[in-house]
């Protein structure tokens, strides 16, 4: 009997046994199996039969919130470009000219992307009537240049006669083409540069002349564009037809740098600096590797620059993102590659950081004072013109994101936003004299200041934060402007002027453009 009892134990707890590990197995099982799917969901590329695509992973729109709002910053809406802090002062000033710095509006991506078909690329008019009018008087316009001048037409074009003005179709998306959205951004920007500086500059009294307004854009349809676009808007059309008086010139530099272009040490200053770029994504071994997964997905044939460039995918990714297209997917060796919401996101959230790294690289300044040094040549000899001729009164240089780049590295500005300008950025430098007595005016009477998208940045240059500034009041008194600031600090021009001559090459161990552009004198 008590061997019997034994046995029974036995059983049972061997029977308790098995059911303690069949638990403990199953939980393995699902935890294994919960762990996978938390890693698939987390990775850009996720196996999926047929039939789940269209529940597991459509729609891929990127929305706007608030984590993805600086996003959205870059695609910069027309309806968000508005007047800020342009033109806004008072005081015993005259606005004596302006120098306009604008990157081209939005355009198509630079390499041929997935799905690039189905992107509507069209401008958006729905939340601005006043902006429709606008792009449709300037279509108008367009489309019966003859009824104006053929040939005025033409003498204002110059080097780009014979330049499409506008899309071949309103909502194609063509590779590096300005798109309607961008027409759109740029008209918006000539309109908000119109409220502030046309009855100051005295700009409608049907006299404009080449004197008057100086334009250069580098030869690429987008910039050409850009700047025919912002000009309409700007001189609004009795103004607009006096084109012919103006005439476009032709930079052949992104850095506008006119003679002061060759420099080989800029170019071992770029090298270094690819170089630090190419260290910091190393260090980050996941986003480099989103960056070659989400390249497959993106690019229709992913070459190795393309695949290893955060900067070259998050510009192709912006094309999706600015125009309400799905985000790509694509079937490889059997598996589904998709860019979803959380990759577009941690692509920007990094590229954000490496902004901040290029501030503090001393390769990265040195190369941007080399390339900007003829650009702000230019700027120096058009403020003494001002000065000495009280003209131009306006100069545009339509350019890239490069350029305001540069410009800001020579002036000694560091901020995202102009490390990474968005579509349509403008930079505006505005010269103002202080009225005096005595008519014969001095350089000391002249001061600048520089505007960034609307914000005033002139206590961010390192050599206007001491000087001798001149302080004026805002003309609004808004709540809004007096929020911005009460006093508007301006710049000498003479500070400008000793920066160049005396101090721009003093990180180069140099006093001159050729000796800091040879290995010899670099520092």
């Amino acid at each position: 009997m008590l061997a019997e009892m034994v046995r029974l134990s036995y059983q049972h707890r061997a029977f308790y046994c098995y059911v303690i590990l069949s638990v403990w197995i199953f939980l393995l099982v699902a935890g294994m199996y919960k762990y996978i799917g938390t890693d698939e969901k987390s990775s850009v590329q996720t196996r999926v039969s047929g039939n789940d695509v269209s529940v597991r992973e459509f729609p891929r729109n990127f929305k706007a919130d608030v984590k993805t709002k600086k996003i959205f910053r870059y695609c910069n809406p027309p309806n968000e470009i508005v007047a800020e802090s342009e033109g806004k002062l008072d005081g015993n000033l005259t606005l004596a000219g302006v120098l306009v710095f604008v990157r081209h509006g939005d355009r198509g991506p630079l390499a041929h992307i997935r799905n690039i078909s189905i992107v509507n690329c069209g401008g958006d008019f729905a939340s601005s009537p006043e902006l429709e009018n606008v792009y449709q008087s300037y279509v108008n316009f367009l489309q019966n240049i003859s009824s104006y001048s053929r040939t005025a037409w033409a003498q204002f074009l110059g080097p780009f006669h014979g330049f499409p003005m506008l899309p071949a179709n309103s909502k194609d998306c063509r590779i590096g083409q300005l798109t309607t959205l961008g027409v759109a951004q740029l008209l918006k920007t000539g309109i908000v540069l119109r409220n502030a500086y046309h009855h100051k500059l005295n700009l409608g009294n049907g006299t404009i002349s080449g004197k008057d307004v100086i334009v250069y854009s580098t030869r690429y349809r987008r910039t050409v564009q850009s700047a025919v676009a912002l000009l309409y808007a700007l001189l609004e059309t009795d103004g607009f037809q006096n084109l012919a008086k103006i005439g476009m010139q032709e930079s052949q530099s992104y850095a506008f740098c006119n003679t002061d272009c060759a420099c080989p040490a800029a170019e071992k200053f770029f090298k270094q600096h690819v170089k630090e770029m190419s260290d910091h994504l190393r260090s980050h071994p996941a986003v480099a590797e989103l960056i070659r997964q989400a390249s497959n997905a993106v690019f229709e044939i992913p070459d190795q620059a393309q695949t290893t460039d955060p900067n070259t995918l998050k510009d192709a990714l912006l094309t999706y993102v600015c125009h309400g297209a799905s985000l790509p997917c694509v079937d490889l060796d059997s598996q589904r590659i998709c860019v979803k919401t959380e990759h577009v996101t941690g692509l920007f959230a990094y590229s954000e950081w490496e902004s901040k790294q290029v501030a503090k690289s001393s390769n990265r300044r040195k190369y941007g004072l080399l390339r900007a040094y003829g650009l702000l040549r230019n700027i120096v000899s058009y403020m003494l013109r001002i000065i000495s001729e009280a003209k131009p009164k306006i100069v545009l240089y339509s350019g890239h994101d490069k350029t305001l780049e540069y410009l800001a590295t020579a002036l000694g500005i560091f901020s995202d936003r102009l490390t990474m300008p968005h579509y349509a950025s403008r930079f505006v430098i505005e010269v103002y004299r202080v009225n005096s007595k005595n008519e014969n005016h001095v350089a000391s009477d002249f001061y600048f200041r520089v505007i960034v998208n609307g914000k005033d940045f002139t206590q961010k240059i390192p050599f206007c934060r001491h000087a001798n500034f001149y302080s004026a009041s805002y003309t609004e008194r808004s709540s809004d402007a007096e929020r911005i600031r009460k006093d508007s600090k301006l710049c000498p021009i003479e500070t400008i002027i000793r920066q160049l001559h005396d101090d721009y090459f003093g990180p180069f161990n140099a006093t001159n453009f050729k000796d800091a552009c040879t290995s010899r004198k670099r520092g």
